[in-house]
């Protein structure tokens, strides 16, 4: 049987910059940073911004084993902004499971009204939506 891992979570720091500084660039509302926490396991944090404003739900990427998901989302379990915490299961290799929090977001193609479900500026997401045209 294995072991639960234990998750630390802490407020970001500089060792988080890096990623507060993407988010910071790209959602509507900056401040909800204010209220993100990370989930540490080994080595470097998971940055999760909680729900608000226009920010509907959120997810964290985990290319990890079902253990380390459940216990990632008990750490968020609970804690104001991330309603509604489950893990999704990726139905395909080459894809990281998730961790997602809030309503369940689009399912479709639709770049824009994803980016807008995740509270992305209007801006980010025509920047966005440009780049993958280009592709």
């Amino acid at each position: 049987m294995k072991r639960t891992p234990t998750v630390e979570v802490r407020p970001p720091d500089r060792r988080d910059e890096w990623a507060a500084s993407w988010y910071r660039e790209r959602l509507d509302d900056p401040t909800l940073l204010d209220a993100a926490v990370v989930l540490v396991l080994d080595g470097p944090g998971s940055m999760a911004v909680p729900s608000g404003g226009r920010r509907l739900g959120g997810y964290l990427s985990v290319d990890d084993d079902v253990t380390v998901l459940r216990a990632m989302r008990d750490a968020l379990d609970g804690r104001e902004g991330f309603p509604h915490v489950r893990v999704r299961l990726s139905e395909h290799p080459e894809v990281c499971h998730r961790v997602e929090w809030g309503p369940a977001p689009p399912e479709c193609g639709d770049h824009a009204l994803r980016g807008r479900f995740y509270g992305y500026s209007e801006q980010a997401i025509v920047a966005y939506v440009d780049e993958a045209r280009e592709e």
